[in-house]
Protein backbone atom coordinates (compact mmCIF):
# COMPACT_ATOMS: atom_id res chain seq x y z
CA UNK A 1 0.00 0.00 0.00
CA UNK A 2 1.56 3.50 -1.30
CA UNK A 3 0.41 6.88 -2.08
CA UNK A 4 1.50 8.90 -5.18
CA UNK A 5 1.58 11.96 -6.18
CA UNK A 6 2.89 14.07 -9.56
CA UNK A 7 2.78 17.50 -10.14
CA UNK A 8 3.50 19.07 -13.98
CA UNK A 9 4.14 22.58 -14.35
CA UNK A 10 3.82 25.27 -17.26
CA UNK A 11 7.21 26.43 -16.01
CA UNK A 12 5.93 29.75 -14.86
CA UNK A 13 5.75 28.40 -10.90
CA UNK A 14 7.55 25.57 -8.76
CA UNK A 15 6.25 22.06 -8.32
CA UNK A 16 7.67 21.82 -4.80
CA UNK A 17 5.09 23.64 -2.20
CA UNK A 18 2.08 21.19 -4.10
CA UNK A 19 4.22 17.85 -4.61
CA UNK A 20 4.93 18.06 -0.63
CA UNK A 21 0.65 19.20 0.32
CA UNK A 22 0.00 16.58 -2.04
CA UNK A 23 1.98 14.11 -0.19
CA UNK A 24 1.22 15.15 3.05
CA UNK A 25 -2.21 14.40 2.31
CA UNK A 26 -1.46 11.35 1.58
CA UNK A 27 0.49 10.47 4.45
CA UNK A 28 -2.40 8.20 5.78
CA UNK A 29 -1.09 5.62 3.47
CA UNK A 30 2.23 5.08 4.83
CA UNK A 31 4.59 5.91 6.82
CA UNK A 32 7.84 3.30 6.30
CA UNK A 33 9.04 5.40 4.00
CA UNK A 34 8.63 8.97 2.32
CA UNK A 35 10.38 10.28 -0.70
CA UNK A 36 9.91 13.36 -3.02
CA UNK A 37 11.82 14.29 -6.35
CA UNK A 38 11.93 17.26 -8.19
CA UNK A 39 12.79 18.29 -11.61
CA UNK A 40 14.55 21.54 -12.70
CA UNK A 41 14.99 21.18 -16.38
CA UNK A 42 17.09 18.43 -16.24
CA UNK A 43 18.75 18.43 -13.02
CA UNK A 44 17.46 16.02 -9.93
CA UNK A 45 16.50 16.85 -6.32
CA UNK A 46 15.67 13.59 -4.70
CA UNK A 47 15.41 13.42 -0.53
CA UNK A 48 13.61 10.35 0.78
CA UNK A 49 13.68 9.11 4.25
CA UNK A 50 11.48 7.19 6.98
CA UNK A 51 8.44 8.22 8.95
CA UNK A 52 6.26 11.21 8.00
CA UNK A 53 6.88 14.18 5.67
CA UNK A 54 7.21 16.95 8.00
CA UNK A 55 10.64 14.98 9.19
CA UNK A 56 12.00 15.64 5.72
CA UNK A 57 10.60 19.52 5.06
CA UNK A 58 10.36 21.07 8.43
CA UNK A 59 8.89 24.72 8.52
CA UNK A 60 9.52 26.49 5.17
CA UNK A 61 12.68 24.91 3.41
CA UNK A 62 10.03 23.74 0.46
CA UNK A 63 10.29 27.95 -0.47
CA UNK A 64 13.95 27.12 -2.10
CA UNK A 65 13.74 23.68 -3.87
CA UNK A 66 14.16 24.26 -7.58
CA UNK A 67 11.88 21.96 -10.31
CA UNK A 68 8.99 23.03 -12.66
CA UNK A 69 7.97 18.73 -12.26
CA UNK A 70 7.91 16.51 -9.46
CA UNK A 71 6.76 13.17 -7.41
CA UNK A 72 5.87 12.06 -4.06
CA UNK A 73 5.76 8.48 -2.53
CA UNK A 74 4.90 7.43 0.86
CA UNK A 75 4.59 3.60 1.42
CA UNK A 76 3.62 0.64 4.27
CA UNK A 77 5.72 -2.24 3.67
CA UNK A 78 7.84 -4.12 1.35
CA UNK A 79 7.43 -4.17 -2.36
CA UNK A 80 7.76 -7.94 -3.92
CA UNK A 81 10.06 -7.25 -6.34
CA UNK A 82 11.65 -3.71 -6.32
CA UNK A 83 13.43 -1.03 -4.21
CA UNK A 84 11.05 0.69 -1.19
CA UNK A 85 12.09 4.28 -0.93
CA UNK A 86 10.59 6.06 -3.79
CA UNK A 87 10.23 7.97 -6.14
CA UNK A 88 12.59 5.59 -7.55
CA UNK A 89 15.96 6.47 -10.46
CA UNK A 90 16.59 3.14 -11.92
CA UNK A 91 19.97 2.17 -11.79
CA UNK A 92 20.14 3.34 -15.37
CA UNK A 93 17.85 6.43 -14.45
CA UNK A 94 19.36 8.67 -17.35
CA UNK A 95 18.01 7.94 -20.88
CA UNK A 96 18.82 9.69 -24.17
CA UNK A 97 20.25 12.33 -21.84
CA UNK A 98 17.66 12.96 -19.84
CA UNK A 99 16.98 11.95 -16.07
CA UNK A 100 13.60 9.75 -15.45
CA UNK A 101 11.63 9.03 -12.02
CA UNK A 102 8.98 6.85 -11.46
CA UNK A 103 6.18 6.07 -8.51
CA UNK A 104 4.24 3.29 -7.74
CA UNK A 105 1.63 1.97 -5.44
CA UNK A 106 1.02 -1.66 -5.80
CA UNK A 107 2.47 -5.25 -6.86
CA UNK A 108 3.51 -6.23 -10.42
CA UNK A 109 3.81 -10.02 -10.44
CA UNK A 110 5.54 -10.60 -14.13
CA UNK A 111 8.63 -12.85 -13.04
CA UNK A 112 10.71 -10.84 -14.97
CA UNK A 113 9.36 -7.38 -14.64
CA UNK A 114 12.21 -4.85 -14.71
CA UNK A 115 11.86 -1.24 -13.58
CA UNK A 116 14.65 -0.04 -16.27
CA UNK A 117 12.44 -1.70 -19.04
CA UNK A 118 9.22 -0.32 -17.69
CA UNK A 119 11.37 3.23 -17.95
CA UNK A 120 12.44 2.74 -21.15
CA UNK A 121 9.25 2.08 -22.60
CA UNK A 122 7.32 5.12 -20.88
CA UNK A 123 10.27 7.11 -22.20
CA UNK A 124 10.09 6.22 -25.92
CA UNK A 125 6.50 6.49 -26.81
CA UNK A 126 2.44 6.29 -26.04
CA UNK A 127 2.91 2.94 -28.34
CA UNK A 128 5.49 1.15 -26.77
CA UNK A 129 4.59 2.29 -23.31
CA UNK A 130 1.16 0.74 -24.27
CA UNK A 131 2.20 -2.10 -25.68
CA UNK A 132 4.55 -2.81 -22.07
CA UNK A 133 1.85 -2.27 -19.56
CA UNK A 134 -0.34 -4.47 -21.70
CA UNK A 135 1.89 -7.06 -20.53
CA UNK A 136 1.76 -6.09 -17.19
CA UNK A 137 -0.30 -8.28 -14.22
CA UNK A 138 -0.92 -7.20 -10.93
CA UNK A 139 -2.27 -4.35 -9.07
CA UNK A 140 -1.03 -0.96 -9.65
CA UNK A 141 -0.88 2.47 -10.68
CA UNK A 142 2.38 4.72 -11.38
CA UNK A 143 3.33 7.97 -12.58
CA UNK A 144 6.55 8.47 -14.50
CA UNK A 145 8.30 11.14 -15.03
CA UNK A 146 10.77 13.16 -17.44
CA UNK A 147 12.06 16.55 -18.08
CA UNK A 148 8.90 16.69 -21.08
CA UNK A 149 6.38 14.55 -19.16
CA UNK A 150 4.26 13.19 -16.94
CA UNK A 151 2.70 10.01 -17.73
CA UNK A 152 0.22 7.68 -15.34
CA UNK A 153 -1.76 4.44 -15.48
CA UNK A 154 -3.94 1.90 -13.72
CA UNK A 155 -3.71 -1.64 -13.91
CA UNK A 156 -6.44 -3.42 -16.27
CA UNK A 157 -8.77 -4.36 -13.70
CA UNK A 158 -8.29 -1.00 -11.55
CA UNK A 159 -7.43 -2.43 -8.52
CA UNK A 160 -5.38 0.72 -7.33
CA UNK A 161 -6.37 3.97 -7.75
CA UNK A 162 -5.17 6.89 -9.64
CA UNK A 163 -6.68 10.38 -10.64
CA UNK A 164 -6.28 13.57 -12.27
CA UNK A 165 -6.51 16.85 -11.25
CA UNK A 166 -5.61 20.32 -12.85
CA UNK A 167 -4.76 23.43 -11.62
CA UNK A 168 -3.80 27.13 -12.54
CA UNK A 169 -0.46 26.35 -13.56
CA UNK A 170 -0.56 22.81 -14.65
CA UNK A 171 -1.76 19.19 -13.96
CA UNK A 172 -1.67 16.99 -10.97
CA UNK A 173 -1.58 13.21 -10.47
CA UNK A 174 -2.72 11.69 -7.03
CA UNK A 175 -4.06 8.43 -5.29
CA UNK A 176 -6.45 9.99 -3.75
CA UNK A 177 -8.58 13.05 -4.47
CA UNK A 178 -8.06 14.55 -1.16
CA UNK A 179 -4.50 15.11 -2.55
CA UNK A 180 -5.34 16.82 -5.28
CA UNK A 181 -7.79 19.48 -3.35
CA UNK A 182 -4.63 19.56 -0.67
CA UNK A 183 -2.78 21.15 -3.75
CA UNK A 184 -5.08 23.53 -4.61
CA UNK A 185 -6.08 21.50 -7.98
CA UNK A 186 -9.59 21.19 -9.32
CA UNK A 187 -10.20 17.07 -9.97
CA UNK A 188 -10.23 16.09 -13.90
CA UNK A 189 -11.45 12.41 -13.54
CA UNK A 190 -10.32 9.45 -11.86
CA UNK A 191 -8.07 7.13 -14.61
CA UNK A 192 -10.04 3.95 -15.99
CA UNK A 193 -8.50 0.89 -15.49
CA UNK A 194 -6.39 0.07 -18.36
CA UNK A 195 -5.82 3.47 -19.09
CA UNK A 196 -2.97 5.82 -19.49
CA UNK A 197 -2.69 9.52 -19.03
CA UNK A 198 -0.55 11.80 -20.74
CA UNK A 199 0.70 15.32 -19.42
CA UNK A 200 2.73 17.23 -22.63
CA UNK A 201 3.00 20.74 -23.00
CA UNK A 202 0.79 21.57 -20.73
CA UNK A 203 -1.67 19.74 -22.27
CA UNK A 204 -3.79 16.13 -21.14
CA UNK A 205 -4.27 12.88 -22.77
CA UNK A 206 -6.30 9.34 -21.77
CA UNK A 207 -5.85 6.29 -23.76
CA UNK A 208 -6.39 3.39 -22.87
CA UNK A 209 -3.77 0.27 -23.34
CA UNK A 210 -5.72 -2.97 -23.02
CA UNK A 211 -9.23 -3.95 -23.85
CA UNK A 212 -12.05 -2.85 -21.71
CA UNK A 213 -12.67 -5.16 -18.80
CA UNK A 214 -15.10 -5.15 -16.05
CA UNK A 215 -13.61 -3.13 -13.61
CA UNK A 216 -13.05 -4.80 -9.78
CA UNK A 217 -11.69 -2.35 -7.48
CA UNK A 218 -9.92 -2.79 -4.15
CA UNK A 219 -13.67 -2.51 -1.40
CA UNK A 220 -10.88 -1.67 1.47
CA UNK A 221 -10.53 2.01 -0.16
CA UNK A 222 -13.55 2.99 0.90
CA UNK A 223 -13.52 0.59 4.57
CA UNK A 224 -10.45 2.29 5.48
CA UNK A 225 -6.87 2.91 3.36
CA UNK A 226 -8.38 5.91 1.50
CA UNK A 227 -8.89 9.37 3.31
CA UNK A 228 -12.30 9.90 4.52
CA UNK A 229 -12.57 13.32 2.39
CA UNK A 230 -11.75 11.47 -0.71
CA UNK A 231 -13.89 10.08 -3.89
CA UNK A 232 -13.11 6.80 -4.81
CA UNK A 233 -14.00 6.65 -8.64
CA UNK A 234 -17.00 8.86 -7.95
CA UNK A 235 -17.59 7.14 -4.59
CA UNK A 236 -17.81 9.51 -1.73
CA UNK A 237 -15.59 7.57 0.93
CA UNK A 238 -17.56 9.31 3.94
CA UNK A 239 -21.23 8.67 2.72
CA UNK A 240 -19.82 5.06 2.34
CA UNK A 241 -18.83 4.58 5.67
CA UNK A 242 -21.67 6.52 7.17
CA UNK A 243 -23.70 4.08 4.96
CA UNK A 244 -21.73 1.54 6.62
CA UNK A 245 -22.55 2.15 10.74
CA UNK A 246 -26.22 2.46 9.51
CA UNK A 247 -26.40 -1.26 7.76
CA UNK A 248 -25.11 -2.74 11.11
CA UNK A 249 -27.31 -1.46 13.09
CA UNK A 250 -30.26 -2.34 10.76
CA UNK A 251 -28.55 -5.97 10.89
CA UNK A 252 -27.49 -6.50 14.52
CA UNK A 253 -30.00 -3.67 16.28
CA UNK A 254 -28.38 -3.30 20.00
CA UNK A 255 -29.65 -1.71 23.20
CA UNK A 256 -26.39 0.39 24.53
CA UNK A 257 -26.35 3.81 26.38
CA UNK A 258 -23.72 5.17 23.74
CA UNK A 259 -22.27 4.62 20.65
CA UNK A 260 -18.47 5.75 19.77
CA UNK A 261 -16.02 5.11 17.22
CA UNK A 262 -12.51 3.13 17.40
CA UNK A 263 -10.47 6.67 16.29
CA UNK A 264 -9.78 7.25 13.50
CA UNK A 265 -11.38 5.01 11.07
CA UNK A 266 -14.51 4.00 12.68
CA UNK A 267 -15.27 7.03 13.72
CA UNK A 268 -17.51 8.04 10.48
CA UNK A 269 -19.30 4.17 10.60
CA UNK A 270 -19.77 4.97 14.63
CA UNK A 271 -22.11 8.83 13.57
CA UNK A 272 -23.69 6.69 11.01
CA UNK A 273 -24.95 3.63 13.46
CA UNK A 274 -26.18 6.43 16.29
CA UNK A 275 -27.99 8.23 13.72
CA UNK A 276 -29.51 4.44 12.94
CA UNK A 277 -30.23 3.87 16.15
CA UNK A 278 -31.13 7.14 18.09
CA UNK A 279 -28.07 6.15 20.39
CA UNK A 280 -26.11 9.13 21.64
CA UNK A 281 -22.81 9.32 19.80
CA UNK A 282 -20.10 10.42 22.24
CA UNK A 283 -16.45 10.67 22.18
CA UNK A 284 -15.24 8.17 24.77
CA UNK A 285 -11.51 8.19 22.99
CA UNK A 286 -9.18 10.63 22.56
CA UNK A 287 -6.50 10.41 19.96
CA UNK A 288 -2.76 11.85 20.33
CA UNK A 289 -2.40 13.21 16.89
CA UNK A 290 0.90 13.07 16.73
CA UNK A 291 1.12 9.56 16.65
CA UNK A 292 0.10 7.30 13.17
CA UNK A 293 -2.14 4.39 12.37
CA UNK A 294 -0.81 1.55 14.33
CA UNK A 295 -1.89 -0.86 11.68
CA UNK A 296 1.17 0.92 9.47
CA UNK A 297 3.61 0.09 12.42
CA UNK A 298 5.30 -3.53 10.61
CA UNK A 299 6.46 -4.48 14.38
CA UNK A 300 4.11 -6.38 16.51
CA UNK A 301 6.27 -4.49 20.03
CA UNK A 302 5.24 -1.26 18.89
CA UNK A 303 1.86 -2.03 17.97
CA UNK A 304 1.54 -3.37 21.43
CA UNK A 305 2.90 0.00 22.65
CA UNK A 306 1.70 2.61 20.35
CA UNK A 307 -1.72 1.58 21.58
CA UNK A 308 -1.41 3.20 24.93
CA UNK A 309 0.76 6.37 23.55
CA UNK A 310 -1.69 6.43 20.74
CA UNK A 311 -5.30 6.06 22.74
CA UNK A 312 -6.45 7.97 26.23
CA UNK A 313 -10.27 7.29 27.50
CA UNK A 314 -12.25 9.72 28.95
CA UNK A 315 -13.36 8.04 31.98
CA UNK A 316 -16.01 10.29 32.92
CA UNK A 317 -18.14 9.26 29.80
CA UNK A 318 -17.37 6.19 29.90
CA UNK A 319 -18.01 5.16 33.44
CA UNK A 320 -20.65 2.75 34.29
CA UNK A 321 -22.12 2.94 30.53
CA UNK A 322 -22.77 0.25 28.21
CA UNK A 323 -21.54 0.74 24.73
CA UNK A 324 -21.24 0.09 21.19
CA UNK A 325 -17.77 0.36 19.95
CA UNK A 326 -17.57 0.37 15.91
CA UNK A 327 -14.04 -0.17 13.98
CA UNK A 328 -13.62 -0.74 10.37
CA UNK A 329 -12.11 -4.20 10.69
CA UNK A 330 -10.00 -6.74 12.79
CA UNK A 331 -6.86 -7.47 11.29
CA UNK A 332 -4.27 -8.89 14.17
CA UNK A 333 -6.91 -8.32 17.06
CA UNK A 334 -4.24 -6.76 19.04
CA UNK A 335 -5.53 -3.34 18.90
CA UNK A 336 -8.89 -4.26 19.59
CA UNK A 337 -8.29 -6.14 22.59
CA UNK A 338 -6.49 -3.58 23.63
CA UNK A 339 -8.97 -0.86 23.18
CA UNK A 340 -11.60 -2.95 24.73
CA UNK A 341 -9.79 -3.70 28.14
CA UNK A 342 -8.89 -0.08 27.93
CA UNK A 343 -12.67 0.86 27.76
CA UNK A 344 -13.46 -1.80 30.96
CA UNK A 345 -10.67 -0.31 32.80
CA UNK A 346 -12.40 3.19 32.51
CA UNK A 347 -15.30 1.56 33.96
CA UNK A 348 -17.46 0.21 31.06
CA UNK A 349 -20.20 -1.82 32.32
CA UNK A 350 -20.47 -3.98 28.63
CA UNK A 351 -18.62 -3.36 25.20
CA UNK A 352 -20.27 -4.60 22.36
CA UNK A 353 -17.87 -4.48 18.93
CA UNK A 354 -19.79 -3.65 15.80
CA UNK A 355 -17.50 -3.61 12.62
CA UNK A 356 -18.14 -2.41 9.29
CA UNK A 357 -16.51 -4.79 7.39
CA UNK A 358 -16.82 -8.25 7.09
CA UNK A 359 -14.53 -11.14 8.83
CA UNK A 360 -10.98 -10.60 7.26
CA UNK A 361 -9.94 -13.98 6.72
CA UNK A 362 -7.90 -14.11 4.00
CA UNK A 363 -4.03 -12.39 3.28
CA UNK A 364 -3.70 -9.55 0.57
CA UNK A 365 0.12 -8.56 -0.78
CA UNK A 366 -1.48 -6.52 -3.95
CA UNK A 367 -3.91 -4.44 -2.99
CA UNK A 368 -2.90 -3.72 0.63
CA UNK A 369 -0.33 -5.50 2.72
CA UNK A 370 -1.88 -7.53 5.21
CA UNK A 371 0.12 -9.82 7.43
CA UNK A 372 -0.02 -13.97 6.53
CA UNK A 373 -3.64 -15.60 6.59
CA UNK A 374 -2.12 -17.29 9.76
CA UNK A 375 -1.58 -13.97 11.77
CA UNK A 376 -4.93 -12.75 11.07
CA UNK A 377 -7.45 -12.66 14.16
CA UNK A 378 -10.11 -14.81 11.91
CA UNK A 379 -7.34 -17.28 11.16
CA UNK A 380 -9.02 -20.59 12.38
CA UNK A 381 -11.69 -18.94 14.46
CA UNK A 382 -15.58 -18.52 14.12
CA UNK A 383 -16.90 -14.74 15.20
CA UNK A 384 -17.53 -16.32 18.96
CA UNK A 385 -13.89 -17.72 19.08
CA UNK A 386 -12.69 -13.89 18.48
CA UNK A 387 -15.28 -12.39 20.50
CA UNK A 388 -13.56 -14.10 23.54
CA UNK A 389 -10.42 -13.63 22.18
CA UNK A 390 -10.75 -9.54 22.38
CA UNK A 391 -13.38 -9.74 25.18
CA UNK A 392 -15.91 -8.08 23.65
CA UNK A 393 -19.21 -8.77 25.29
CA UNK A 394 -20.72 -9.15 21.63
CA UNK A 395 -19.62 -8.97 18.63
CA UNK A 396 -20.91 -8.55 14.85
CA UNK A 397 -19.38 -7.93 11.48
CA UNK A 398 -21.35 -6.28 8.74
CA UNK A 399 -22.75 -9.11 6.01
CA UNK A 400 -21.09 -8.92 2.35
CA UNK A 401 -24.54 -7.95 1.16
CA UNK A 402 -24.64 -5.15 3.40
CA UNK A 403 -21.08 -3.97 3.00
CA UNK A 404 -21.91 -4.08 -0.90
CA UNK A 405 -25.03 -1.68 -0.42
CA UNK A 406 -23.48 0.50 1.59
CA UNK A 407 -21.04 1.08 -1.13
CA UNK A 408 -22.77 1.24 -4.10
CA UNK A 409 -23.35 -2.43 -5.45
CA UNK A 410 -20.18 -1.48 -7.75
CA UNK A 411 -17.94 -4.32 -8.93
CA UNK A 412 -15.23 -5.00 -5.96
CA UNK A 413 -12.26 -6.89 -5.47
CA UNK A 414 -13.06 -8.81 -2.10
CA UNK A 415 -10.39 -11.09 -2.15
CA UNK A 416 -9.41 -10.08 1.93
CA UNK A 417 -12.62 -11.32 2.82
CA UNK A 418 -13.76 -14.41 0.31
CA UNK A 419 -10.46 -15.11 -1.10
CA UNK A 420 -11.21 -14.39 -4.64
CA UNK A 421 -8.94 -12.59 -6.72
CA UNK A 422 -10.42 -10.88 -10.00
CA UNK A 423 -7.03 -11.59 -11.71
CA UNK A 424 -5.45 -14.88 -12.93
CA UNK A 425 -1.82 -15.93 -11.21
CA UNK A 426 1.16 -14.39 -13.71
CA UNK A 427 1.45 -16.63 -16.88
CA UNK A 428 5.34 -16.72 -18.21
CA UNK A 429 4.04 -16.72 -21.92
CA UNK A 430 2.67 -13.69 -21.52
CA UNK A 431 5.58 -11.83 -20.96
CA UNK A 432 7.98 -10.64 -23.85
Amino acid sequence: MSGIVGVCTDKLVGAAHPIIYGTYALQHRGQVSIGVALLDYNQLFVRKGSGQINALFPDNISMNIPGDSGLGHVKYGEYLKYDIEQPIMPKEYKINGVNCLIALDGNILNKDFSLHKMVRALNASLQEGKEYLSKLQGAFSGIYLDPYKMIGFRDPVGLKPICAGKFNHGYMLASETCAIDSMGGELIRPLDNGEIVIVQNNEIEFHRYTEKVPKKKCIFELVYTSRPDSYFDGTSVYQARNRMGQILYEECPTEADIVMGAPDSGLIAAVGYAEASKIPYKDGIIKNRYVGRTFLTTDENERKTDIFIKLNPIKEVLKDKEIILVDDSIVKGSTTKRTIQMLKNAGCKKVHVRISSPILKHSCNLSMDTPDASELMAYNRDVEEIRKSINADSLYYISMEGLLKACGQDEFCDNCFTGNYPIEPYQEDLWV
